[in-house]
């Protein structure tokens, strides 16, 4: 596993899969999502891979993240 990998995976991500009424669509993107789970951790999870993940993810859930973490003093 590679980082090309990961980031190919969080390129292609659905991002809004939980909002789908469609099953196969919200079942895609739980597999899809569990695929970029199993790539961090085969990439050890570090500060670097999970930066990754932020790049890659959507604006605005980033910033809903930061929220509930400042909630609890903590940040990204």
């Amino acid at each position: 596993m590679d980082t090309t990998t990961l980031i190919n995976l969080l390129k292609s991500h659905d991002w809004y899969y939980h909002y789908s009424d469609d099953h196969s669509k919200w079942l895609n993107g739980v597999q899809s999502q569990r695929a970029i789970y199993d790539a961090m951790d085969e990439l050890g999870n570090t500060d670097d891979v999970k930066q990754l993940y932020y790049k890659y993810m959507p604006q605005h859930l980033f910033d809903k993240i930061n929220e509930a973490n400042a909630i609890h003093g903590e940040t990204i």
